[in-house]
């Protein structure tokens, strides 16, 4: 059987790039809207209990944001895309390899942050800098959530394959069906509706285990019925295969650690202002995160559509989506970005009512927001470039917003500035992913003819 012999394949390769997009990009848009609305409801809930709990949110938030980003987005990112490659190629007994390997290094690296997050969440906490109270609420948090770092890593797994054979709409159906459980669920558990007891911040962990095991037992069950074209056949070990993985999610891992460790060092940082900065910082970071999934919901089609592309040899084709991707992105966060920064009461006062967290989130959206399409733009085009299988300049954008920030930070601290200050570093610091992801499509990597 073909590994192109589906529709979603043929408009990859044939349909014209606006249509494309269209059919593809746009139930992968929807999907993620209502994954956003998770992120959203979760951080109002923990708003109506208190301020503290708030914080401790801030705090979980950027190791809870690492766990997707290296395993949905880095080493997922290098799944689809090598799966992808494979499929532009019809190359049936390479694509089913990457699926048996894929599930190898998804379950080691699951133990790799089970052991990490579950052992050492205390040490972790204590280094960032928080009230004592604010720490023990995180560290049980991690010690609950990561515990299941296997079914989170195995869903991440099989959303990842659905990805590379191009099955988004099957995928959004799951995904929406997914993420309104855990909307009602996560409220349910965390402010104790009916006759469910107040959970609080371990409400959120236990609603995100429960709706991601369900979601992957009916995914597992989809796939071993042979509804994608691949299956899970045991092959032995094939070091050539995790290679090809991992020089896209290897690579790309590197930029999940420095987007995690960019946030923990801005969280740092603030936190010599006090527990209610670390709240209103907490509050923007919500939103310059949904950033990230707005870019997912066309950048991971581009992944398989650049793959698939790429592939194919149809590289002009490749870098047209990709390009037109990231302006249509580029354009709703310059939308959103400006909006809030003209009014952030309309998205600060939702989650908390604390006048020394609105004055810090008022001043951070208004000196962000502006730049939020040019990040945004540039994080669909690092999701294109996945597909190509070349990161090396893409990653090197994520590193040098992390010098900037750590440098802006070191200044502010040592000279005690305002703290307008440090988020004139943040600005200038998600305007370079933009600037250095746009360069790259000039690069050998997108041009290799």
């Amino acid at each position: 059987m073909s590994l192109q012999n589906s529709k979603n394949i043929n408009l990859i390769l044939n349909a014209p790039v606006p249509f494309t997009l269209y059919k593809l990009a746009l139930p992968n848009i929807f999907a993620v809207f209502i994954y956003s609305a998770v992120t959203f409801s979760e951080a109002w809930y923990i708003g109506q209990i208190s301020i503290d709990e708030l914080a401790s949110l801030a705090l979980v938030f950027p190791f809870v944001s690492l766990i997707g980003m290296m395993g949905l987005g880095a080493i997922g990112g290098g799944i689809t895309s090598s799966l992808s490659r494979a499929i532009g190629k019809n190359d049936e007994d390479f694509a089913n390899k990457v699926v048996w390997h894929s599930l190898l290094l998804m379950f080691f690296l699951s133990l790799i942050f089970l052991l990490i997050f579950v052992l050492l969440s205390n040490k972790i906490f204590n280094l960032v800098g928080a009230e004592e109270n604010v720490i023990n609420r995180s560290v049980l948090f991690c010690k609950i959530f990561f515990s299941f770092a296997p079914v989170i890593f195995f869903s991440f797994l099989l959303v990842s394959i659905f990805r590379g054979c191009g099955a988004y709409q099957n995928l959004a159906k799951i995904t929406i069906f997914t993420n309104i459980s855990q909307v009602v669920l996560s409220g349910v558990l965390t402010l104790g509706w009916s006759v469910f007891p107040q959970l609080g911040l371990l409400g959120i962990a236990i609603s995100t285990i429960i709706c991601q095991a369900i979601s992957s037992a009916y995914m597992f069950i989809y796939i071993i019925r042979n509804n994608l074209n691949v299956s899970f056949r045991v092959y032995s070990f094939e070091k050539n295969i995790i290679y090809d993985i991992l020089r896209v999610g290897g690579v790309s891992a590197i930029n999940s650690i420095c987007i995690t460790l960019t946030m923990i060092v801005i969280t740092f940082f603030i936190s010599k202002y006090g527990t209610a900065a670390i709240a209103g910082h907490g509050i923007c970071l919500r939103l310059e995160q949904m950033l990230i999934p707005l870019a997912f919901g066309v950048g991971g089609v581009l992944t398989t559509i650049v793959g698939v592309n790429f592939g194919a040899k149809k590289y002009i084709r490749a870098k047209n989506f990709a390009l037109t991707g990231a302006i249509i992105i580029g354009l709703i966060g310059t939308i959103v970005g400006v909006f809030v920064a003209i009014f952030p009461d309309l998205w600060i006062n939702i989650f908390t009512g604390d006048k020394e967290a609105y004055a810090i989130a008022a001043i951070y959206l208004m000196i962000v927001g502006p730049v939020f399409g040019i990040f945004s733009g540039g994080k669909t085009l690092y999701f294109a470039s996945m597909g190509t299988g070349k990161m090396i300049i893409p990653i090197s954008a994520a590193i040098t917003r992390l010098f900037i920030v750590l440098c802006f930070g070191m200044i502010v601290s040592y000279f005690s500035l305002d703290i307008k200050f440090l988020f004139m570093g943040v600005a200038l610091g998600l305007s370079v992913i933009g600037i250095i992801l746009y360069i790259n499509m000039f690069s050998k990597a997108w041009n290799p003819v």
